[in-house]
């Protein structure tokens, strides 16, 4: 069972910036961003410091699976942030349990509206 708080520990790579991130990825964690493409390691950090972040997210329809020693979410998000318009994905993660905590080693975003 996963522990309770991998949904905030998610919902913090959303709202937190690049101290978050780095806190918690996974060495070799990869991400597809839409916009960005697929983004490895210090890409990853790079990208997020040159993007604003989300005020608030709440995710919808979660769900979690765990197998061969990782925890799988994946989730609809509905994010806001100023000046924006809304944004709705289909979203998933892969985590890892380590001794120093969760560690992120995917992520996937695919926008509902173009």
């Amino acid at each position: 069972m996963p522990e309770p708080d991998i949904w905030e520990t998610e919902k913090l790579l959303w709202t937190g910036g690049t101290d978050a991130y780095r806190r918690r990825l996974g060495a070799s964690c990869l991400m597809a961003f839409p916009g960005m493409g697929i983004l490895q390691g210090e890409e990853i950090l790079d990208a997020i410091a040159d993007a604003p972040r989300w005020s608030e997210v709440d995710f919808v329809g979660k769900r979690v699976i765990e197998t061969n020693g990782l925890t799988v979410l994946a989730y609809r998000a509905h994010a806001l942030r100023d000046g924006d318009a809304p944004y709705d994905a289909l979203c998933s993660s892969t985590w890892q349990h380590t001794a120093e905590g969760w560690r992120i080693v995917q992520h996937q975003q695919s926008p509902l509206h173009a």
